[in-house]
């Protein structure tokens, strides 16, 4: 096996060529428009999108006949800002190309596309797990059993419906939907359940739609000051857990300005071509009341 000039940048040459490629491993792409986010604030070139919340007021029943109380009922501004850029180029030498059997440079562009679309996904849990005001259910030093993992779901379900929320998606880590799949309410003579049992698939639990995701843990970072919680949270990757988050997929906006995905001639800088990712996002989680999250902070224990 030769490694082509330069050893420390360049790419493996075949002794024996074949035409296939082994896969790299990558979380899966979780988020997507319609199911576990909105873009419905997409509208055209913006370096940041500002979104009118109208005012609630309250009112009261008078008596039939009784005059109009005219009041004005201010509103808010939400921010949407984009600032967040990905920017991947991966760089391929004519000679290389000339010296493999399989298409080089879709392989690095598709690559290219998956390691922009890991780091995006964590951006975009993240949005929701490090919104201000984001809200966790109290338990935070207990870290669910396969028993109660149904029941506190539930619970973070109605937590947020008493706050008057839609909830309709539920994303958890590998960890939590193993626990899902272990269930007693997933382990019944029913079609349905046996579909869970036999597919590893749960689809939808107590209204929601479930989905894994594998870096849910990387989008926790350096969480303190938790709204919802009788302690700070400090987040410790290697002893703590974010087991699962429940939000209506209406309040997690994303806009993107810039979506570029591309190969182009490296020429005249060198002999070769060049895979090129790029796109610039905002992501927003609208209204805090509108998700929860359910964390073992095994410090608080």
């Amino acid at each position: 096996m030769a490694l082509l000039y330069p050893a420390s940048t360049g790419h493996y040459v075949d002794d024996k060529y074949s035409s296939l490629v082994e896969p790299n491993l990558f979380a899966g792409n979780v988020f997507q428009p319609g199911a576990t986010f909105t873009d419905k604030y997409q509208t055209g070139p913006a370096g940041q999108i500002f979104v009118h919340k109208p005012g609630v007021g309250t009112v009261t029943s008078t008596t039939p006949g009784a005059d109009f109380n005219e009041t004005v009922v201010g509103d808010s501004l939400i921010t949407i800002s984009l600032n967040k850029q990905y920017n991947r180029a991966r760089k391929i030498y004519g000679a290389t190309t000339a010296s493999v059997a399989y298409d080089i440079a879709a392989a690095e562009l598709e690559t290219a596309l998956q390691e922009v679309r890991t780091a995006w996904n964590i951006d975009a849990a993240s949005a929701i797990v490090d919104a201000d005001g984001i809200r966790v259910l109290s338990n935070i030093t207990t870290l669910t059993a396969a028993n109660d993992i149904y029941d506190s779901i539930v619970d973070a379900r109605q937590a947020l419906r008493e706050l008057k929320a839609n909830p309709d998606t539920l994303i958890v880590s590998p960890a939590t939907y193993s626990k899902l799949l272990k269930a007693p309410e997933f382990q019944r003579s029913v079609q349905p359940d046996t579909a869970v049992i036999r597919d590893a698939f749960v689809g939808r639990i107590a209204g929601l739609n479930v989905y894994e995701y594998e870096n849910l843990s990387s989008a926790a970072g350096n969480l303190t000051n938790i709204n919802g919680t009788t302690d700070d949270i400090t987040w410790d990757a290697d002893n703590d857990a974010l087991e699962y988050i429940v939000y209506d997929h209406d309040a997690l906006s994303i806009v993107t300005s810039v979506n570029v995905v591309g190969i182009w001639d490296g020429m005249p800088r060198y002999n070769g071509v060049v895979a090129e990712v790029e796109i610039v996002s905002g992501f927003k989680l609208t209204n805090p009341e509108r998700a929860i999250l359910k964390i073992h902070d095994a410090s608080a224990s």
